[in-house]
């Protein structure tokens, strides 16, 4: 497990603090300890050690900021979790130190119905999570083709001095700039065929045959037109 960072320490700091303020209340305030009470107890102490797991899980699983932001839900789920269990626990607690013959059995039917209603909506939080993140990998895989076709035609810009060829290349680089920013397997031919083309006119450029240059910067902005024109195309099946 990595190291955990401080806002994960502060947070099991906060939820051992609870779990000793729960374990003293419960044992100073003479309760009868009742079927009642030991089930209250033990489902009020299952809340907080779950709390316990979700921040331990979240720490462990969170690599990137984003990850760390959808789980969020879970936790408040948890939180909510938390408050009404307690919640359960005490008013179950209190019922049964004052009524004889408290059915003992209710604690426990309603509280297995709470934790089942918590885990159910944890683990359908938890899967559109996963979905969510999926996505938008596959969207920023996706679209890492075009951003490094910038890249390429900036980098070749920062070596041109001829004027005309510059105004070339700064269409060039507008033209890549707002094309269609998602790519797809259909496309890889004619993004190949870019991929070299931006690497002959690098050459092109630090060899310093303008000329050539201009005509093949032609090319490369006919080739992103028709690029888009496929995006089109694919984005309409």
């Amino acid at each position: 497990m990595k190291k955990l960072d401080k806002n994960t320490i502060k947070n099991l700091i906060i939820f051992a603090v609870v779990l000793v303020i729960y374990n003293v209340i419960s044992f100073a305030i003479p309760f009868k300890h009742t079927p009642t009470f030991w089930g209250a107890y033990v489902f009020g102490t299952v809340a907080i050690l779950l709390q316990i797991g979700i921040v331990l899980l979240a720490a462990n699983g969170a690599e990137t900021l984003r990850k760390k932001v959808y789980a969020f839900p879970v936790f408040r789920m948890g939180i909510i979790y938390l408050a009404v269990q307690l919640g359960v626990s005490l008013v179950f607690s209190v019922a049964a130190n004052f009524i004889e013959n408290f059915p003992g059995w209710i604690i426990y039917v309603v509280s297995v119905i709470i934790l089942g209603v918590f885990i159910i909506l944890v683990l359908l939080t938890d899967t559109a999570k996963e979905e969510i993140i999926k996505l938008e990998e596959e969207e920023e895989r996706q679209t890492v083709q075009v951003k490094t076709f910038r890249i390429n035609i900036d980098s070749i810009m920062r070596r041109v001095d001829d004027k005309d060829l510059l105004k070339l290349l700064e269409k060039l680089s507008d033209t890549a700039k707002y094309s269609d920013p998602v790519s797809c397997e259909e496309l890889y031919a004619i993004e190949s065929e870019i991929t070299d083309k931006i690497g002959e006119l690098g050459d092109l450029v630090r060899a310093g045959e303008n000329d050539e240059a201009k005509t093949l910067t032609d090319q490369i902005i006919d080739l992103f037109e028709d690029r888009n024109a496929q995006c089109k195309v694919y984005k309409r099946r």
